[in-house]
């Protein structure tokens, strides 16, 4: 039965069209009588992209495919197999619903493991088929991570007797670039900060020791302190992988490079910049490479008045709409969001990024190369060339770029671009500050939204209490409340003690209106442009931040720190 499904995905390979058939029948002829050696061929080979083949082998065995990568795996599930045994079986408990366990397996048809792990875990197995260099990497993530860590970084203290690396020394240097336990090392610290989502790395250095950090839902906390001749080791191997001037620690440096892990490419964007006692280097976590996914505007739990706002002002034939926010703020995330809104066949849609984070069916990716000359501006204006419909500008940055999309938006486009500024408001008069005639930002400006993140409180450890008089009285007026009861979390393992788990938008939008334009084009002041805003039911931030409290989303403290009164703007 078993090799007649197999056969089942020769067929479906070649339903495909995407190999050659000479190649793939010389490949189905070496592997007559091993399928699953075709598959990981087909993969190591580059004929297919692992999460399709992954996704054909499922179907021809009658399962599901899964990438279990992708899955955030609790501390419970975790716990349900030991770590010995899931490297044994290859096999990875993902979840576990009604008291049925689903595990990622290589070979979900062999019933007979099925049935030993029912007996082992005392539940219902529903087994998923995952392809075993994803469920490699998925244990040495959410087994290993801090405890292969703690091992490497030992190993590597006893490389080497000197307390400073010797960077003329070729041959020494390339030996510990190589060096198993440094390598070792470093890996264990991205699977550290994959297994807790972080989005950012902080390496750095102090007088005595040296501290590694993950920022994590917005917060840093630290991960190891370790000696500082294992930090100038880290850094060596973070600018080997990024292709920088190892010998230069004088002087600031950015790059970047990406990790196989399993089934998908994951990008990392570095800078390293000389501190009193050693480099910092920070390392940001970029999306998976083509598989981040993109949010609907449901999904991004958008305030109703703030969504129709936000849709109106995408929905234009023609104009800009602009989003703000600090670095890591969603940004990105939110335009994709009004891209895929807008993604038809019948447009032509074009984004310009330093880097692409994310890949949306039909549109055109084009990313900034600064080594080359390949800047914002330089792609924008061949890209106008390419009749747009819809262009994503990843940032302006300068007064050319600026002005560039301004004219656009006024002959027929829309355009979607991200600016660096406080608030929504700021962001009105932002690009006549860049050197943008006030005349031409008028006509041509849609919208604008600013947006945070704010730590989510954890499922886990939720809990209901009441603030106090004076705490209430910083964000309510005493008679407009009756005391609403708020949530936040007490600490557990699922969120490491922080009582957060995930993050949660939070955003005030302008739609302008012919008021405001009048206002732009006379260059009035922001007092000016904020009073026309609240005329047509601007809410802010804190506003927004404080509704999503009450919905027992984030927490009070979130709000103190992320958002400012109305008065501080």
């Amino acid at each position: 039965m078993r090799e007649i499904k197999c056969e089942k995905f020769v067929s479906l390979v070649e339903a495909t069209n995407r190999i050659d058939q000479v190649v793939f029948s010389s490949l189905t002829n070496r592997f007559h009588s091993n399928h699953s050696g075709l598959l990981v061929e087909l993969i190591d080979k580059g004929h297919l992209r692992a999460d399709f083949a992954g996704e054909l082998w499922a179907r021809a065995i009658g399962s599901t495919f899964v990438d279990p990568m992708s899955i955030r795996v609790t501390v419970e599930v975790e716990e349900c197999l030991p770590l010995e045994m899931a490297k044994k079986i290859r096999s990875i408990p993902l979840y576990e619903f009604d008291n049925c366990l689903t595990i990622a397996m290589e070979d979900p048809m062999n019933l007979k493991l099925i049935e030993s792990l029912q007996r082992y875990v005392q539940k219902k197995i529903s087994p998923v088929f995952a392809l075993p260099q994803d469920i490699e990497h998925a244990i040495d993530i959410h087994y290993q991570a801090e405890l292969s860590f703690e091992e490497a970084v030992k190993e590597l203290q006893g490389f080497g007797d000197s307390e400073s690396i010797d960077k003329e020394d070729d041959e020494a240097l390339l030996e510990l670039i190589n060096s198993n336990a440094l390598i070792e090392t470093t890996n264990r610290i991205f699977f550290t900060a994959f297994k807790h989502r972080a989005s950012d790395i902080h390496i750095e250095s102090h007088k005595s020791f040296a501290r590694i950090r993950l920022r994590v839902d917005g917060t840093l906390h630290d991960l190891a302190e370790v000696p500082r001749k294992i930090h100038q080791a880290i850094i060596v191997r973070i600018k080997f992988l990024s292709q920088l001037d190892i010998a230069d620690s004088r002087m600031p440096q950015d790059g970047r490079f990406s990790l196989e892990l399993g089934s998908f490419e994951q990008n990392f964007r570095v800078s390293t910049c000389p501190a009193l006692h050693g480099e910092k280097c920070v390392v940001r976590i970029l999306g998976q490479a083509g598989k981040k996914s993109i949010l609907t505007f449901d999904e991004m739990l958008f305030a109703k008045s703030n969504l129709k706002r936000f849709r109106n002002s995408v929905s234009k034939p023609n104009g800009i709409f602009i989003v703000t926010g600090p670095t890591g703020s969603g940004k990105t995330t939110t335009l994709y969001s009004a891209l895929d809104y807008l993604n038809d066949r019948g447009r032509n849609i074009m984004t310009i990024e330093d880097p692409v984070e994310i890949q949306l069916p039909g549109a055109n990716h084009f990313e900034v190369k600064h080594k080359i000359g390949l800047d914002f501006k330089r792609i924008l204006r061949s890209a106008l060339r390419q009749d747009p419909d819809v262009i994503l500008i990843g940032e302006i940055r300068d007064q050319e770029t600026a002005k560039i999309a301004t004219e656009a938006a006024l002959t027929g486009h829309i355009v979607l671009t991200t600016l660096h500024t406080n608030n929504a408001i700021q962001a009105i008069t932002r690009l006549i500050e860049i050197g943008v005639d006030p005349y031409m930002v008028a006509p041509s400006l849609n919208g604008v939204m600013s947006q945070r993140l704010l730590g989510r409180i954890c499922p886990y450890c939720k809990e209901a209490y009441h603030p106090s008089e004076e705490v209430l009285m910083t964000y309510f007026e005493p008679s407009t409340y009756i005391k609403p009861v708020f949530f936040r979390g007490s600490g557990c393992k699922q969120c490491h003690g922080t009582g957060y788990s995930g993050r949660v938008a939070v955003h005030e939008v302008i739609e302008i209106s012919d008021q405001m334009r009048d206002e732009i084009a006379r260059k009035a002041s922001i007092k000016d442009v904020f009073n026309s805003a609240r005329e047509i039911g601007y809410m802010s931030m804190r506003e927004d931040a404080l509704k999503k409290a009450i919905l027992g989303l984030t927490a009070l403290e979130e709000v103190e720190r992320v958002t400012v009164p109305e008065y501080e703007m």
